[in-house]
């Protein structure tokens, strides 16, 4: 199994795009294009971030923290206090953020911006107090200590049940149980399953989906997963006629 193709976030020294076998990881560090295979074995090196943010604000937050002329554009946008907060990098500045969020009663993309810098902040100053330097990562679904969030779509080889949803559900939860992760959620679409596993750093995440579609003969071999957003409907139909672009997440024996 390989990924058809995979679609890149560009940003400048800050993405590193890591393959755990199947799955490509859009995410962002605090260390210029680290390969996966030299992050710490451990999760002592790594913190990633837990909400869902998605990847266009870090590529707007990236973006004005270097390019110094950007961020001088945008005047006295709150934007450029939370950039330079961060930037700055010190548990005053980390402390700041945190009043201004509490304080601003922000939501959409402003929250997200803000939280972005807040935990641009906070790794800075573990970095700073730490002789083990950390690294920062995120993908737009979030994730737990030393687990990313995946958004996987698996579809059956003839109409699905009940039934089929059902033992979907206890293969691969058992599946993920075994490589210290965790099915989230599942739900059940009509014409494909939905699964939400929180997939740790120490197993590659297309592992446990083979393992589980190996459970489940009545399950077509292909999938669909991504660490950047919950798809629609649509989409996944769009996925399941073949309609995608070749910069999707779609994965083929």
């Amino acid at each position: 199994m390989k990924p058809t193709s995979g679609r890149q976030f560009i940003l400048p020294a800050m993405v590193i795009i890591k393959f755990l076998l199947n799955l490509q990881y859009n995410s962002y560090t605090m260390k210029s294009k680290l390969p996966f295979k030299d992050l710490p074995e451990k999760d002592d090196g790594i913190r990633i971030i837990e909400e869902r943010i998605r990847p266009e604000i870090f590529s707007e937050f990236f973006h004005y923290l270097e390019d110094e002329n950007a961020l001088s554009k945008i005047g006295s946008d709150p934007k450029s206090e939370y950039v330079r907060l961060a930037k700055d990098g010190s548990i005053e500045s980390f402390r700041r953020i945190e009043r201004m969020i509490e304080l601003g009663n922000l939501s959409g993309d402003a929250r997200d911006f803000a939280l972005t810098a807040l935990n641009y902040c906070r790794f800075k100053v573990e970095n700073d107090l730490l002789d083990v330097p950390m690294d920062m990562i995120s993908g737009g679904l979030g994730g737990v200590e030393n687990k990313m969030r995946i958004f996987v779509a698996v579809a059956g080889k003839d109409e699905l049940t009940e039934g089929c949803f059902e033992l979907t559900k206890i293969a691969f939860k058992k599946e993920a149980d075994e490589r210290d992760s965790l099915l989230e959620d599942a739900k059940f679409h009509s014409f494909y399953i939905s699964l939400i596993i929180l997939g740790s750093f120490e197993y590659a995440i297309g592992d446990i989906i083979e393992a589980g579609l190996r459970q489940c003969e009545f399950l077509q071999s292909d999938y669909y997963a991504t660490n950047v957003e919950i798809p629609t409907d649509d989409r996944i139909r769009d996925w399941l006629d073949g309609k995608l672009d070749d910069d999707e997440f779609s994965f083929k024996t």
